[in-house]
C-alpha cells in the first residue's frame, strides 16, 4: 500500500493517480489483458462478420447493423471475461500490493455469467433511454413540424442527460459484481449505492479517460491512413495504439470501487480483506 494514497477524501487528483500507479505496477500484466481482449474481440468480430455475411442485394443500413451487432456481441463477451480479471488484478493490488493472475482468471470465469447479464441490463436500459426520446419527438412531429423539432431537440438533450446519469450510476458494476461475488442486479445496485454522492466527481474522472482515448484515437485514425493491408491488420494496429487510454479506462472502475468502499463505509484497506474469505 506504500506506493497508494489520498484515500481518506475522494477526489479526481487521487482517484486517477491512483490509476496509473495501479498500472505502473504492473504493466506487462494490464497492457496485456487490455491489448489481447481488443484483438480477440477484433478476430471475433471479423468472423462472425464472415461466417453471417451479407448478400451484394443487402442494404447498406443492413450491413452496418450487422456489423455493430457482431461487435456489441463480440465485446460483451470479450469485456466480461477479461475486464473482470483485470478489475481483480487492480484490486488486489490496491488492498495487498500483489496480485496472481491465476486467481484473478478464477474468479473472473466464476462471475461470468453475472457480468454477462448485468451488462444486457445495462445495454436494455440504455437502449430504452434511446428509443423512447426519439418515439417521443416522431411524435411531436406528427402535432406539427415546429413542435417535432422542438420535440427532436428535447429528446436529444433528455437522452445525453439520462444517458450519462445511468453510466455513472453503473459504472463501477465490475468491480462490485467480481469482488463481492454478486449476481447482475445485485452489483448494478451495490454501484448505484457506491456511486450516489460523488457522481459529479466519477463523470469528471471517465472525461479525463474519455479526453486521453479520444487523442490517442486521433493518432491512430492519422497513422492507420499510412497502412496498406486488410481489415484485420487495421482493426489489430488501433487496438495496440489504444491500449494504454483503454487500459486506464479499464483500472478506472476498480480504484473508484476501492475508493468510495474506503471513504464511504469508513473501512481500512486491510479490513477489505475479509470480503475475499
Amino acid at each position: 500500500m506504500s506506493d497508494f494514497g489520498g484515500f481518506s477524501e475522494f477526489s479526481v487528483g487521487s482517484v486517477t493517480g491512483n490509476a496509473w500507479t495501479v498500472m505502473r505496477r504492473k504493466p506487462l500484466v494490464f497492457f496485456g489483458i487490455t491489448l489481447l481482449s481488443s484483438i480477440i474481440s477484433v478476430v471475433m468480430r471479423v468472423a462472425l462478420s464472415s461466417w453471417f455475411n451479407m448478400s451484394d442485394s443487402d442494404s447498406i443500413r443492413t450491413a452496418v447493423i450487422g456489423d455493430i451487432v457482431w461487435g456489441g456481441i463480440s465485446r460483451l463477451i470479450v469485456d466480461a471475461f477479461f475486464h473482470g480479471a483485470l478489475t481483480y488484478v487492480a484490486f488486489m493490488l490496491l488492498l495487498h500490493g500483489w496480485a496472481v493472475m491465476r486467481e484473478a482468471l478464477k474468479r473472473s470465469v466464476s462471475q461470468f455469467v453475472s457480468l454477462i447479464l448485468a451488462s444486457l441490463i445495462m445495454g436494455l436500459n440504455f437502449g430504452l433511454i434511446l428509443v423512447v426520446p426519439g418515439f417521443l419527438g416522431n411524435l411531436g412531429g406528427i402535432v406539427s413540424p415546429v413542435f417535432g423539432m422542438r420535440s427532436l431537440i428535447f429528446s436529444a438533450i433528455a437522452t445525453a442527460v439520462f444517458s450519462i446519469i445511468w453510466a455513472v450510476k453503473w459504472s463501477i458494476f465490475v468491480p462490485a459484481c467480481v469482488v463481492e461475488r454478486t449476481e447482475a442486479v445485485a452489483s448494478l445496485r451495490r454501484s448505484s449505492n457506491l456511486t450516489k454522492g460523488y457522481r459529479s466527481k466519477i463523470f469528471g474522472i471517465f472525461i479525463l479517460g474519455l479526453f486521453s482515448l479520444y487523442g490517442f484515437s486521433a493518432i491512430a485514425v492519422f497513422f492507420n491512413n499510412l497502412i496498406y493491408g486488410t481489415e484485420l491488420l487495421r482493426y489489430i494496429f488501433f487496438a495496440i495504439v489504444l491500449t494504454p487510454p483503454l487500459t486506464f479506462l479499464n483500472v478506472l472502475p476498480a480504484v473508484i470501487y476501492f475508493s468510495l468502499r474506503v471513504v464511504k463505509e469508513n473501512l481500512a484497506p486491510e479490513s477489505l480483506a475479509d470480503i475475499f474469505d
